[in-house]
């Protein structure tokens, strides 16, 4: 439970969510959080549908009320119910950081969730993707639009993580990591801009000298923006330094450590 605690705190803590938005975690299985910044407490919840060993994520509105969640895989309502056209999205039960759900900046009512898959019981990876939820759709309760599982990579690891560009357009960084030649050996930091008009699909990619051909681990931005640590079973911990004016990464640095890197 400590790791799992860590692991989400430092998910939230690597994009800047206002603290409302970040007010409800869902986790786990059937397990999930409320921190409550009006009465500084914090309440276990027992109403979640997730049933996942890995990467998940939650999003709630400015007030802290919860608007959705998923496993990557399935998303669910503030009702806990599926949302519509909320299953099928391309994440995996055995994906470390399967989602990540990204605001639409100066649009309160449209939503993104970008996905990592992996390989699993022999599936082929199907990659990095994202898919368009709309809030105002079913009285509030939100629809992934047809905008769905469109596909920005087709083999990818099993890190993603976000970093607001700057406060004045609210842009955002989406960022993972793959292999320059869309193969297997892990070399390359992709970072997608999310701007007012959208994703951009092209993306900024910075490539390194590096061998990395498991796809396992995390990818974490400092409180900053400005330092990427990325952990890698079988090959340590690797740290960039990040522009977020450009989205390039750079300094490549590899760091040998003595603990598991998912956990």
């Amino acid at each position: 439970m400590k790791k799992i605690l860590l692991l989400t705190f430092l998910l939230l803590a690597s994009f800047a969510y206002c603290q409302n938005e970040a007010a409800n975690w869902y986790f786990g299985n059937n397990a999930g959080i409320n921190f409550n910044t009006s009465t500084n407490t914090v309440t276990t919840l027992t109403d979640g549908q997730l049933a996942t060993d890995e990467g998940c994520t939650s999003i709630s509105d400015g007030n802290g009320d919860l608007l959705f969640y998923t496993d990557g895989i399935v998303v669910y309502n503030k009702n806990h119910q599926i949302m519509d056209n909320g299953i099928d999205l391309k994440g995996n039960p055995s994906s470390t950081q399967s989602a990540i759900i990204i605001p639409k900046p100066q649009d309160p009512d449209i939503y993104y969730i970008f996905t990592v898959d992996t390989e699993y019981n022999s599936n082929p990876d199907e990659g990095f993707h994202y898919s368009e939820v709309d809030m105002t759709a079913n009285a509030g309760l939100g629809a992934v639009t047809t905008n769905k599982n469109i596909n920005l990579l087709n083999n990818t690891s099993e890190k993603l993580s976000a970093v607001l560009k700057d406060c004045q357009t609210g842009s955002i960084w989406v960022v993972t990591f793959a292999d320059i030649n869309g193969g297997e050996n892990n070399n390359s930091i992709y970072a997608y801009e999310v701007t007012t008009a959208g994703v951009n699909t092209t993306p900024v990619i910075s490539t390194f000298n590096i061998f990395t051909p498991e796809r396992r681990g995390y990818l974490k931005f400092s409180p900053d923006g400005t330092k990427i640590a990325c952990a890698n079973v079988g090959a340590g911990l690797y740290l960039f330094d990040f522009d977020t004016t450009t989205g390039q990464a750079s300094n490549f640095q590899q760091v040998n450590t003595n603990f598991n890197p998912v956990g």
